[in-house]
């Protein structure tokens, strides 16, 4: 991969975005200002039908409800790449091969600071390090000691480039905004406007 300064900068951002939330949108935000992204790709993640219940959305309404943020940020857009190969196995490591493969842009890979600290246990998670520059953000009040200690691991043995990101950390998680709605308890302020609003209209998750 070229690393030239003067190439463009893109980045990946997977995950299943089931609902996105201002999570989410701070650390995408936050990773087009400090690193100078030109274009963010929030991809999310195929989920199989025969995994879905009553908590979960299909693809369709995931990208729907990314698409409601991407006004947000001129540098977000949205891929199905991952949901358009359907049940076909997805790493990480392909899909970011693929996008590198395509565009003479700098690729970086977007992840969150929880997921980041088992990345060498991913699918050829070294082969991301390796290849990929990172970019993450730091969970809301919890010592973050020992996550820098893994990291600074990374670096060492895999020479990875790993930006932390200065940002305001934001306590909202997908999987307690689904229960919350089921129970009848109001997201105000964990999802944009544009995001509750599609909630509410399509009845998801309750």
């Amino acid at each position: 991969m070229n690393d030239s300064n003067c190439l463009r900068k893109y980045a990946i951002y997977g995950g299943s975005f089931d609902p996105i939330h201002v999570g989410h949108v701070a650390l995408a935000d936050a990773a087009v200002r400090e690193i100078g992204l030109d274009k963010l790709i929030f991809m999310p993640a195929y989920v199989s039908p025969f995994k879905m219940d009553a908590k979960t959305s299909d693809g369709k309404a995931r990208c729907s409800m990314i698409e409601t943020v991407l006004p947000l940020n001129e540098a977000f857009c949205l891929s199905e790449y991952e949901i358009n190969k359907g049940g076909e196995a997805s790493y990480t490591i392909e899909t970011l091969r693929h996008f590198d493969s395509i565009t003479d842009a700098r690729l970086y890979f977007v992840l969150g600071f929880d997921s980041i600290l088992f990345l060498d246990k991913w699918y050829k998670g070294e082969e991301i390090l390796r290849d990929f520059p990172i970019i993450t953000g730091k969970r809301p009040d919890t010592d973050d000691s020992e996550g820098m200690r893994i990291i600074e691991g990374f670096r060492e043995n895999y020479g990875a480039e790993i930006h932390v990101l200065n940002m305001e950390p934001v306590d909202a998680a997908s999987s307690e905004i689904r229960e919350m709605i089921k129970r009848g308890e109001s997201i105000s302020g964990l999802v944009t406007k544009g995001v509750e609003r599609y909630i509410v209209e399509h009845g998801l998750y309750k």
